[in-house]
């Protein structure tokens, strides 16, 4: 069953991000939240709780093998619309986290990350995709996942226009900023984006936290038993820690 439509997939091609909606049902939504909440000892209905002291130093929940989050990674309709990104359904999921963005107040700024990229931009580019499950309705004021859409195409020209010093997340920031789109969704929308999208959340100016759940997929490497063995350990073993058994890498969320 195809998830993405014809339209879905040339707005995919032409921007390099794509929302899934209804990617997996609301209950697994709330079971996943609820999970986060009780991670960070935090109550949804009392935002005092929501702002730690001393504060967070970032928006990332270190949350990874609840079975709440296994659920969505294991939902179809996950797998099937990064089936139709990579155009093969032997994929392997990531053992990823989540992250909570409250509100932007006086005594609490927004932690980034704002524009970025996760992928080392000395080296060719390979093609990875990563993805951000709205684990509550999000709107766009509310620290929505960020890109500048299409960016992909013109990256590795913009790199070589930057003078040999530069710094090239500071620079995106710095010069693009303008081009930078929010995108608002419901609970249990998934984003998947082009790994060469400059990318990140954003300050949240609404009155209720993002939630999120980050969940990426890319093709098995089953020809590797070590890393296939490592991956079924760090299964079994529960382990924490954003790279561990990741299928490319450490790739740091947004």
């Amino acid at each position: 069953m195809s998830v993405l439509s014809k339209n879905d997939l040339e707005f995919w091609e032409e921007n390099g991000y794509v929302v899934v909606q209804n990617a997996v049902p609301l209950e697994n939504c709330g079971a996943a939240e609820q999970a986060v909440w009780e991670f960070l000892k935090m109550a949804p209905d009392d935002p005092e709780t929501w702002y730690s002291d001393p504060p967070r130093s970032s928006i990332m929940v270190e949350i990874y093998q609840h079975q709440a989050f296994w659920n969505n990674r294991q939902f179809p309709k996950v797998h099937e619309a990064f089936t139709q990104l990579w155009g093969t359904e032997r994929l392997w999921v990531s053992f990823d986290r989540a992250s909570m963005n409250p509100p932007v107040r006086g005594d609490f700024q927004f932690q980034g990350p704002y524009l970025h990229w996760d992928v080392d931009l000395t080296k060719p580019l390979p093609k990875l995709m990563q993805g951000v499950l709205y684990l509550t309705d999000t709107l766009a004021h509310q620290g929505a996942f960020t890109c500048i859409p299409g960016f992909h195409h013109r990256l590795a020209e913009w790199l070589q226009s930057l003078p040999k010093n530069a710094e090239p997340r500071e620079a995106i920031r710095r010069e693009c900023s303008q081009d930078a789109v929010s995108v608002a969704g419901r609970a249990g929308d998934l984003i998947v984006w082009h790994s060469g999208l400059p990318h990140g959340s954003s300050p949240n100016t609404s009155h209720n936290p993002r939630i999120v759940q980050y969940i990426t997929m890319s093709p098995s490497r089953e020809d590797d038993d070590q890393l296939r063995r490592e991956r079924i350990e760090g299964w079994r073993e529960r382990r924490v820690g954003l790279g561990q058994n990741q299928p490319d890498g450490d790739q740091q969320p947004s």
